[in-house]
C-alpha cells in the first residue's frame, strides 16, 4: 500500500488540510503542538475507524480528544491510496450521529464496502493491534504492548508450513471449546434432570415405605384388638357368667318353693289350728309368703337384668369386632395396593439408572466431551509445533534487522513467549533491560519491523513514525534512516527536530519533504 494523499476535512485542530505523500521516506517536520500527532491519529482512524468508549471513559477517548475545535458537527476526512496496482479513495464521517465509510476504486470505478471487509482485505487483514505494534510507532511507544504477544500467538497457532494462515487453528480450538461447553452444559442439565427424576422417585419410595410400615403397625394393632374382643366375648359366654345367671335363677326357685310351702302351711293352719293360734299362724304365714314373693320378684329382676346386660355386652362386642374386621380388611387392601405401588416405583428407579448409562457404561455426551478433549490435545500439539516454527522465523528476522542496524555488534536476539528479549554479544547473553536506552529502542524497533514483515506479509503497509528517535545518537539515527529507505517502500516520519533532515542531507539520502506544517 502507498498512501498518496490525506485530506483532513475536520479533525482536531486541522481543517481542510491536504497532505500529499510519495514512495520512499516522507519527512513531516513541525514544531510541537503543530498537529503532527493529530495527523498521525487521523491516518489510523481512516484505516481502522474510530471506536467510542462508554461511561466515564468516553470523556477521554480518541473521539473526544480529537473532536473538531471548530464546526463540531462536521467530523470527517478522506484518503487516497494505491494497492495492488489500483488507486482507491476512502471517505469517512466520524460524527457519532452519522458514522459512515465509503470506499471507491478510482481505477475501474467499482464501489466497495467497508462493512463487508473490502478495506480490511486491502490492508492484508492486519488488525489495529498489529498496526499499533509494528508499522505504526507513536511518541514514547518504542516498546511493544503485551497485546502484540497475543496477536503473535494467534498468528503462530494459525500458521502453516507454507506461511499461509487460511487454517485458523485458534478458531477451530474455540469452536471445539464452545462445543465442549455446550455438551458439558447438556450433560449437566441431563444429569440434573436424571437426579431430579431419581430423587423424586426415591422420595416417593421412601414416603411409601413409611406409609407401608405405619399401615402394618395399624393392622397389627387392629388384629390385637380383634383378638382382645374375641377373648372378651368368649369370657361373656364362659362359666363365670353362666354361674352368675344360674345363681340368680336358683335364688328365684328357692323363693318360689318357699312361697309354695307357706301356702301349704296356711292351708293346713286354716284347717287344723284353732282360734287365735290359727289367726297368728295365718298372719305369720301371710308375711312370710309376702317376703317369699318379694324375694322371688327381686331374683327374677336380677335374672332379667343379667340376661339383658350379657346380651347388650355381646352385641356391643360383636359390633366392635365387625368394625375392627372392616377396618382390618380395608387396611389389608390398602397395604396390597401400596406394596404394588412400591414395587412399581422400585422398578422405575432401576429403569432410570439403566437409562442414564450407555451400553459401554458411559453417557454418549461424555464420549463426545472425551472426543473433543482428544481433538483439542492434537490441535494444541500442532499449534505448539507451528508456534516454534514461526517463533524461530521472528527471532531470525529480528536478529537480521538488529545486526543491520548495529553493523553486526548485536547479531543474535533471544525472545520468549511473552516477547521478553535479550541479545547475544561476544558470546554473552545480555537482557534487554541492561542495555542502554538507545540500544534497547533499537532492539524493540527491530522486533517491530521483523514482526511487521511477518504479520503484514499479505499487504506491505507504510511505516509511520512519530518522534521515535529522540534517544538515538547521530550514528544510530543515520543507520536506521538508511535501513528504512533501503527496506521499506513508504515511510512517514513525523518529527519536531531538525537533525533528521540534516542527517538525510549530510549523507545524501533520498527523501520527500512534506511542508504541511512549515507555516
Amino acid at each position: 500500500m502507498i498512501i498518496e494523499e490525506l485530506h483532513v476535512k475536520n479533525f482536531g485542530k486541522l481543517q481542510d488540510t491536504k497532505v500529499p505523500f510519495e514512495k520512499g521516506l516522507n519527512l513531516i517536520y513541525g514544531a510541537n503542538e503543530s498537529g503532527k500527532t493529530t495527523l498521525h491519529t487521523f491516518l489510523k482512524c481512516m484505516l481502522f475507524g474510530m471506536r467510542r468508549s462508554r461511561g466515564r471513559g468516553a470523556a477521554k477517548d480518541v473521539y473526544s480528544r480529537y473532536e473538531p475545535w471548530e464546526y463540531g458537527h462536521y467530523y470527517a476526512g478522506a484518503m487516497r491510496f494505491e494497492s495492488g496496482g489500483k488507486v482507491f479513495c476512502l471517505d469517512r464521517n466520524f460524527q457519532k450521529d452519522n458514522v459512515r465509510a465509503e470506499l471507491f476504486c478510482m481505477t475501474d470505478g467499482e464501489k466497495l464496502s467497508v462493512k463487508r471487509g473490502d478495506l480490511s482485505m486491502l490492508l492484508g487483514n492486519v488488525s489495529e493491534i498489529v498496526y499499533d505494534n509494528t508499522v505504526s510507532i507513536g511518541q514514547t511507544k518504542g516498546v511493544t504492548d503485551q497485546d502484540l504477544a497475543l496477536e503473535l500467538r494467534n498468528y503462530m497457532a494459525n500458521y502453516q508450513g507454507t506461511g499461509d494462515s487460511d487454517l485458523d487453528l485458534n478458531k477451530t480450538m474455540q469452536i471445539l471449546k464452545d462445543q465442549k461447553k455446550s455438551f458439558q452444559g447438556e450433560l449437566k442439565l441431563k444429569k440434573a434432570n436424571d437426579d431430579a427424576r431419581k430423587s423424586e422417585v426415591a422420595s416417593q419410595t421412601l414416603y411409601l415405605n413409611q406409609e407401608v410400615h405405619q399401615l402394618r403397625e395399624k393392622i397389627q394393632n387392629e388384629r390385637s384388638q380383634l383378638v382382645q374382643l374375641k377373648e372378651e366375648r368368649e369370657s361373656q359366654e364362659g362359666e363365670k357368667s353362666q354361674e352368675k345367671l344360674k345363681k340368680q335363677v336358683g335364688r328365684r326357685k328357692t323363693f318360689t318353693i318357699a312361697a309354695v310351702g307357706v301356702v301349704v302351711f296356711l292351708a293346713v293352719a286354716m284347717a287344723l289350728l284353732p282360734g287365735l293360734i290359727r289367726i297368728g299362724a295365718v298372719v305369720a304365714g301371710t308375711l312370710l309368703l309376702w317376703g317369699c314373693l318379694l324375694g322371688r320378684g327381686k331374683a327374677q329382676k336380677k335374672v332379667s337384668a343379667l340376661k339383658e346386660s350379657q346380651q347388650e355386652e355381646m352385641e356391643l362386642l360383636t359390633r366392635q369386632m365387625e368394625r375392627v374386621k372392616g377396618r382390618l380388611h380395608n387396611q389389608e387392601e390398602e397395604l396390597k395396593e401400596k406394596k404394588l405401588n412400591l414395587e412399581m416405583l422400585t422398578q422405575k428407579l432401576h429403569e432410570y439408572n439403566r437409562e442414564i448409562k450407555s451400553i459401554h457404561g458411559k453417557d454418549p455426551l461424555e464420549e463426545e466431551v472425551e472426543g473433543i478433549d482428544m481433538a483439542m490435545e492434537v490441535i494444541g500439539m500442532i499449534g505448539q509445533r507451528l508456534q516454534n516454527e514461526v517463533g524461530s522465523q521472528i527471532r531470525s528476522r529480528t536478529s537480521e534487522v538488529l545486526a543491520e542496524l548495529t553493523r553486526g555488534k548485536y547479531h543474535q536476539v533471544v525472545i520468549d513467549s511473552e516477547l521478553q528479549m535479550g541479545v547475544s554479544a561476544q558470546d554473552r547473553y545480555i537482557p534487554v533491560e541492561q542495555l542502554s536506552r538507545g540500544t534497547m529502542e533499537q532492539v524493540y524497533f527491530a522486533l517491530r519491523m521483523a514482526v511487521g514483515d511477518i504479520l503484514c506479509s499479505q499487504e506491505v503497509l507504510p511505516v509511520v513514525l512519530d518522534d521515535v528517535f529522540v534517544m538515538y545518537d547521530e550514528v544510530r539515527l543515520m543507520e536506521t534512516l538508511q535501513w528504512l529507505i533501503e527496506h521499506k517502500q513508504q515511510v512517514l516520519l513525523f518529527t519536531c527536530h531538525k537533525r533528521e533532515e540534516q542527517i538525510l542531507n549530510d549523507y545524501g539520502l533520498t527523501y520527500h519533504r512534506v511542508g504541511v506544517f512549515d507555516s
